[in-house]
């Protein structure tokens, strides 16, 4: 049997971490693969999981009640030992059709885990002329809200990131700090504000207008601070 040259050896090695890197990149949300089309929302929502809240709302501009449920592991908030369990949150997105609904876009690794955001934890989800808004809520007297915003792309037909908007506040004095992105234009806002509780509203103090990379990222990739 003959050796292997070193640069046999080095084509071998990086063909085995193509592979891997390209068998992760194709791993589903859930760890499994769901269904393409199904009578319900309820057959997508892989066997451990339960839907916490759901919206509805027109996506692709059929007229119909698409749906954007969040769902969280199916286990029990603490242990045996009164530890408490992570309770992963995931995203699932389905298209309203003439028999059930097809499944537009999922997602498992955008959201905090239940609880794990603190005092202000909490997830909210809208759909608002066609586009898919999911609000994350984290943090106490000091709070973050992270908003990310998608809509579907006619040629792909999926769901794409078009904005991000990052707000940090002390709920003590009123004082905060905006950053929004408009992913498809490059544009980015920094804003600080001063909440006024006599005319109920936020007072920009300051603003300032930049420019930043254009991306595109679909719902399947999207993953938290990015």
């Amino acid at each position: 049997m003959k050796p292997i040259k070193l640069t046999q050896l080095a084509a071998l090695l990086l063909t085995i971490v193509l592979h891997n890197s390209s068998q992760a990149q194709q791993t589903p949300p859930f760890g499994k693969k769901l269904p393409a089309t199904a009578p319900a929302l309820r057959d997508f929502v892989p066997r451990g999981w339960t839907v916490e809240s759901q919206v509805s709302g027109d996506l692709n501009g059929d007229g119909q009640a698409d749906i954007a449920a969040v769902v969280v592991e199916n286990k029990a908030a603490a242990d045996a030992n009164n530890t408490f369990n992570d309770r992963q949150r995931g995203l699932i997105v389905v298209l309203a059709g003439a028999k059930g609904y097809s499944l537009l876009g999922s997602n498992d690794k955008l959201l905090q885990c239940l609880g794990c955001g603190g005092v202000k934890d909490g997830v909210n989800v809208t759909i608002k002329n066609g586009v898919l808004i999911v609000s994350q809520y984290s943090g106490s007297r000091e709070y973050s809200i992270y908003t990310w915003r998608f809509r579907l792309d006619a040629a792909s037909q999926r769901l794409q990131m078009i904005g991000i908007d990052e707000e940090d506040t002390d709920g003590m004095v009123g004082k905060g700090s905006t950053v929004s992105t408009n992913l498809l234009t490059g544009q980015q806002i920094n804003e600080t504000y001063q909440y006024d509780q006599n005319r109920d509203r936020k007072v920009v103090l300051s603003s300032k207008k930049s420019k930043t990379a254009k991306t595109t990222t679909l719902l399947e990739d999207a993953v938290a601070n990015q």
